[in-house]
């Protein structure tokens, strides 16, 4: 009887707790709309794209703001981030017309494409180790035709350095390190383009890679690592991990001890914990159209801020 009653009493807790979170992201949101409201009458009196801009980056500046303040760094909260994951914000006003659409995704779910650099990784070499043996494993699978090229289109990239009598020396034009996926679909047109092989792009490589800024410190997020990463990186048929794999109701070591796996795993390689670390997409309508702008968010910083423009 006491255990039912205990069992009660955490259930009512349990769903307390998650009422309270869903409250707590409406009022986060709502925020965004109190403080974009104000500048709204005034942008809508100006003509153009310019003021759909305009309001674009006020938006994207609240956002920002409220995900400091929901998601602060050095903090993570598997139940927050599972929400925001899984429910697409939508909030509408219908006397100005104004809407907005908040959607967010893990981010480090792939490798860091830094970690191809041995200078980034020199004091945690397993994880030059790990990239480079996903990208080798990644070209084998979707038959690259010239995987040693691709491989050093990459490499120069990433390190910033071009080769010259068997060694590679630094490049003075351009900062190394790559930072974005655009800057890294120009890698694969570049090869696409001189090696004439179509198949660079039947890869997922996001689902593989990640391609945002990053240091030392940085980790893969255990928590939401994606399939196709764990299939390739701990020799998984995807189908099993596909079918298997619910981040938010198992951690990695239980879904590798299931399948067999009893090797702990690396925790300079995956965080133990969910990363506050996601790429975001906000739509929003101004007068008869509508925008979009999608933002990387990592620890307490912004990143990789694109606006689109109208859709």
């Amino acid at each position: 009887m006491i255990l039912l009653e205990l069992s009660f009493i955490m259930d009512k807790r349990k769903k307390g707790i998650a009422l309270f979170i869903t409250l707590l992201v409406i009022a986060s949101i709502l925020s965004i709309v109190a403080v974009s409201f104000s500048y709204l009458e005034k942008v809508q009196k100006d003509a153009g794209a310019t003021s759909a801009i305009i309001q674009g980056n006020l938006l994207y500046k609240n956002t920002i703001t409220v995900l400091k303040r929901f998601f602060p760094a050095g903090e993570g909260n598997i139940d927050k981030l599972s929400l925001i994951y899984s429910m697409p914000l939508m909030l509408t006003e219908g006397k100005s017309g104004f809407m907005l659409n908040l959607e967010c995704k893990p981010l480090m779910i792939g490798v860091p494409i830094a970690w191809i650099d041995p200078e980034l990784t020199k004091n945690a070499p397993e994880k030059k180790t790990l990239a480079q043996e996903v990208l080798n494993s990644i070209m084998d699978l979707y038959e690259i035709q010239e995987p040693n090229h691709l491989d050093e289109l990459i490499y120069q990239e990433v390190t910033g350095k071009r080769p010259r009598n068997n060694e590679y020396e630094p490049r003075l034009e351009q900062k190394k390190g790559i930072i974005s996926k655009q800057q890294f679909g120009r890698i694969l047109l570049d090869y696409r383009l001189r090696y004439d092989d179509a198949n660079v792009y039947k890869v997922p490589w996001e689902r593989y890679f990640n391609f945002t800024e990053t240091d030392e410190r940085s980790t893969i997020d255990g928590s939401y690592l994606s399939p196709e990463l764990i299939s390739i990186a701990f020799d998984i048929p995807i189908e099993i991990v596909q079918d298997g794999w619910i981040p938010e109701e198992m951690s990695l070591s239980q879904f590798l001890q299931e399948n067999g796996i009893s090797t702990p795993v690396n925790k300079k390689l995956y965080s133990a914990k969910a990363l506050n670390a996601m790429h975001c997409e906000q739509t929003y309508a101004y007068k008869e159209g509508h925008y979009k702008f999608n933002f990387d968010y990592i620890n307490g910083r912004s990143a990789n801020f694109e606006l689109d423009g109208q859709q």
